[in-house]
Formats: C-alpha cells, structure tokens, sequence
C-alpha cells in the first residue's frame, strides 16, 4: 500500500512539473527566454539475458523540433505505442521529433549485451537523450526477469521496490538526466541517505551528513556511493564505487563532476570546477592548490564580495565557466582587474598569490603590452622591472643576496633585506624598500622606478604609458 501511495504522489510531482515547464516555455514565448530548454522523462528498463529493453517517455517538449541522440550500442529503434499519438512526431528514419504540439512522444531500443552479468555490468550511456535539452525530472523504473539480484544503481534516489516470484522490481527518482546504469551482485545495504545522497555500504554516518549538505548547497543532482571492497573501483558522473570509505575525497569527486554537469568548464581546466565548487559550497573542494587558492581568495577579498561572486556563479547555470571568465567575475565584484585565477589555473609548477591590477591598457612608449601587469597593493602602484625594464634596455638578474639592473651607462644593486642601493658604485640608503617580490618579478614603486631608470609614466582613463626619457626628449624636440 505505502508503494503505491508513493508511487501516486511521484506522477502528481509529475504531472506538476508539466505544468511548470507549460508556464516556463509561455514565458519564452512572450520574448523571455527560459535559463534552458527541458523535459520530462520517464524510462522504464527491463533486463533480461540477452539485453536490455528499453521504453523511454519524453513530456513537457517544447513544440520545436527535437534531435535524438540514440546510444550507439542501441538496437530495434523503434515508436512505442502508448497512445495513438505518442510517436505522431517521430519521423520517418526515427532521428528526431518534429515540430508539433503533442508534447509527450514515446519510443523503444533494446541495448543488447555482449557477455553474461556475472559479478557487476556497467552500460555506459545506454539511454536516448535529445540533443539540446536536459532532463528536469526522471522517473525510473528497473525490472529484472533474470533472477540476478544483487544492486542496480543509476544515480537517482531509490524511492520504492518489490521483490516477486519472477520479476524484482525498483522505482527511482529525481532530477537531472541519469547517464549510465550499474549493477553488482553483491547487495549491500543503505548506510545513508539524503537530500542529494545515498550511501551503500559499512561505516559512520557523520561525515556523510557534512557531504550531502555540501552537495545540496551547490545545488547539486542526488549522487550514489557504494562502499564495496570486493569490486573494482569505477567512477560516473552520478555514482562512484569505492574500495574505502574516504569520505573527503569521494565527495570532492562528486562535487567537482556536478560543476560539469551543471556548466560549460573545460575538461582540462579541472582546477576551475574546483575553485567553483569551493566558492559555491562555501567549502574547500579538491587537489591541495585548489583548496590553497580557495583559502587565497577568501582572505583577499571581503565576505560581502566573496557573497556577490557566489550569486553571479549561481546565476550562470549553463554557461560556459573557465579561467578567464572567473578573472572577470572577480574584477566585478572587486572593481578592480585580477590575473590570479588564469595564473594559477594554467601554470602547474607554482602558487601566484591574489594580486588587483590596474584594469588600464599598459604600453610602453605607445605601444599596447597586454604582457605588462601594474599592480596595486598597500596604496602603492608597483611596476614589473623584469618586463619593462628589458623593454627599455635594462638586464635584469639576481641571485640570492642581491639585484642586479644595467644597461650601458648605468649599473644598480639593491640588496633583498638592507635599506640601501648602490648606483654606480655609490651607496645610497633608503628609508623604505624601492621594490616587493611579487609573483616571480620584482616590482618597483612607481616614483622610484621613474626617477632610478629615467622611465615616463604618461596616465589617461583608459592607458597607462611608460615612456624612455629619451623617447621624451626626441619628442620635445619635434
């Protein structure tokens, strides 16, 4: 009784969704374009020895055509006859639903299997998708007529089950598209489960609690971990199987593929889902440089910027979220222009710290040198010496004690820790450090670097210009 009960209330979520969706894409239509395109669906999977059969039911389509990316594996394509018009927009060679204004539409494939199930089986993308729209909700339905037993996992929420004289029977849902479906023989019980997390296996609860709210906080799909010590390990996006239970590592896993699946991040740029993860679920995810530019960050910036980056990345589900763009999203929030995420994301052989730069075009006399960062730091505005310098015939070199700058007429050294300079070959003493060694360069305050290398610092709005004073002088004598 309680599993039809249940069952009822899974179609009435259903049946409200549809609605939802109804109200979503009228929106569209009066000129608001929704965040995405979506639909329903309902897949119902019946293993048996020599394949899976497959029935799977798409609702809530918008009346536009829609692409069918069938699994490659896939088999019998074919309609399915739910109703007299379920498969009225299925064309001819059953690759795409065309335009119409039945929004429910129904087919069947067959996935068939290479070998017998004998200790686990993974059927990796074995459903249809539809090119351009996501899943919202899924309802899922899993029948076995083999006898096997055991546990069958997909990601979403087991929600009810039955087990028969000839068939065992499992209900599951939950939102976003389910990717791929595992089975093991060995069935292990529910260790936990919650608002974004189920947890097959043995062990302490606690930690889970802590993961499952980090997942609800970024809002991400309900995930699967089963704690297994005799199955090979195996990743997916919605579930991992684990010889251990390492609760932080298993979870930054999931952490990290939900911000794949919930933006546009390249695959190379793992540190980038990580940082975005951190930022959303106010905790640190992933590799030690993660976590360290995460803390970085956290310290550099105000909590109420590091509140306004949170509600931008939230408000960017689907879009496309690299390095450059959380450059940029940084500079919104902090008014002033970063390099630090570029920096730290794509050079693996050092950690470069949270520098603000001067969001002005730099040239160097008259010519634009995007190379060039201006740094501001303390109220003061700092200037890279290795890549001006050179510019302006100056060599650069140091070694542990000392700086050595030159060209042909004039020869520095400014020593690392003592308050002086020696300018060729007479000592000066300072009151204050003429430079910082930031980021791998050594960076001069402004007034001292124009007054020491007879550089010109030309200010607009829009450029800052450093200019030789012998570029200055040739210019006053025109």
């Amino acid at each position: 009784m309680k599993f039809i009960v249940r069952t009822v209330i899974l179609l009435l979520i259903v049946n409200g969704l549809l609605i939802y969706m109804h109200f979503t894409q009228a929106q569209g239509a009066d000129g608001k374009e929704p965040n995405s395109i979506t639909h329903i669906q309902e897949i119902e999977v019946i293993n048996r020895p020599d394949a899976l059969h497959i029935r799977q039911h798409f609702s809530g389509l918008s009346e536009g055509r829609h692409e069918i990316v069938w699994p490659e594996a896939s088999t019998k394509r074919s309609c399915y006859l739910a109703d007299a018009t379920s498969c009225n927009r299925l064309n001819e060679d059953a690759t795409a639903f065309i335009e119409g204004d039945n929004e429910r539409q129904s087919i069947s494939y067959e996935i068939p299997k290479k070998e017998p199930m004998k200790k686990t089986a993974l059927f990796k993308e074995p459903f249809v998708s539809l090119h351009g729209s996501s899943a919202a909700f899924v309802l899922f339905h899993m029948s076995d007529e083999t006898g096997a037993g055991g546990l069958w996992v997909n990601g979403l929420e087991q929600v009810g089950g039955k087990k028969m004289a000839t068939i065992d029977y499992s209900l599951y849902s939950g939102k976003g598209d389910v990717k791929d479906l595992y089975w093991q023989r060995n069935n292990l019980p529910l260790l936990y489960t919650g608002d974004r997390l189920s947890v097959f296996g043995a062990g302490s609860t606690e930690r889970l609690r802590e993961v499952d709210s980090a997942l609800k906080a970024i809002d991400a799909d309900q995930s699967t971990i089963i704690i297994d010590n005799t199955n090979p390990a195996l990743n997916s996006n919605r579930f991992i199987v684990s010889k251990n239970a390492d609760v932080d590592k298993l979870a930054d896993q999931f952490l990290r593929s939900s911000m794949y699946a919930r933006f546009i991040i390249p695959k190379e740029e793992r540190m980038t889902a990580e940082l975005v993860a951190s930022i959303l679920g106010e905790k640190p995810v992933g590799l030690g440089k993660s976590r360290k530019a995460y803390q970085t960050l956290t310290e550099s910036i105000s909590a109420g910027e590091l509140g306004n980056f949170k509600k931008m990345l939230d408000n960017m589900t689907g879009q496309e979220i690299n390095a450059t763009v959380l450059n940029s999203l940084a500079g919104k929030v902090t008014g002033f222009k970063t390099s630090y995420f570029t920096k730290n994301i794509h050079d693996d052989t050092a950690f470069h710290p949270f520098l603000i730069e001067d969001a002005r075009e730099i040239q160097f006399d008259g010519t634009s040198n995007p190379g060039i960062r201006v740094i501001l730091k303390d109220d003061k505005t700092l200037y890279p010496a290795k890549k001006v310098l050179s510019l302006a015939g100056y060599t650069v070199t140091s070694n542990e004690r000392s700086i050595y700058i030159k060209n042909e007429t004039r020869t520095f050294r400014f020593p690392k820790k003592e308050l002086f300079y020696v300018y060729n070959d007479q000592k000066y003493d300072v009151v204050t450090m003429p430079f910082e060694v930031l980021d791998d360069d050594f960076y001069f305050e402004e007034n001292w670097f124009k007054r020491l290398f007879l550089l010109g610092i030309e200010k607009t709005a829009d450029t800052i210009d450093i200019v030789r004073m012998s570029t200055m002088v040739e210019e006053d004598k025109k």
